[in-house]
């Protein structure tokens, strides 16, 4: 009867998690609109960018000037026009911006959860070690890799940005 109590624990935390899953794939998504004196706010914030020719750049919006958006530039999908560096993204062509606004929460939630069920297939595997090697390994690759999936669930769920939509 302790077996059968264990593998049903083990299953109804691995549903847990893997009930987690869909909301841990879906960013987060939240739309404003401001006018271009607005954007002051987003100054110092990681922030996305399409541009008119579909290319994206990602990095830190460091000023707004009269007419452009100064953004530091750490990722772009086109490098050969959009460098990594300075760069001033003008006015006329910036109709929205995505800023990045990650949380901690569904890391934390998500990690302890998967540490628990580490703990448990740990558990699992110290007492199967004389019976069968095979039960043991798969209960050992279980504890080791159940955290580190159920922190990088949490680190997708805490994916949050917000939509600036640029009003003239």
């Amino acid at each position: 009867m302790i077996k059968a109590n264990s593998y049903a624990i083990g299953i109804s935390l691995l549903l847990m998690l893997g009930w987690s899953a869909p909301r841990a794939c879906a960013e987060s998504k939240e739309q404003r609109q401001t006018t271009w004196e607005g954007l002051s706010a987003i100054v110092g914030q990681k922030v996305r960018v399409v541009m008119p020719d579909g290319a994206r750049i990602q990095g830190q919006a460091t000023k707004v000037e009269v007419d452009a958006l100064v953004v530091e530039i750490h990722k772009t999908s086109n490098k050969t026009v959009y460098p990594k560096g300075k760069f001033l993204v003008p006015r006329a062509t910036l109709k929205a911006v995505d800023v990045e606004r990650p949380t901690k929460v569904w890391r934390i939630a998500c990690t302890a959860g998967g540490a628990a069920l580490g703990v448990f297939f740990a558990t699992q595997a110290a007492k199967n070690t004389g019976a069968a090697h095979t039960r043991t390994g798969v209960y050992g690759g279980l504890a080791a890799g159940t955290p580190v999936i159920a922190y990088l669930l949490g680190s997708a769920a805490d994916r949050h940005a917000i939509t600036y939509e640029i009003t003239q």
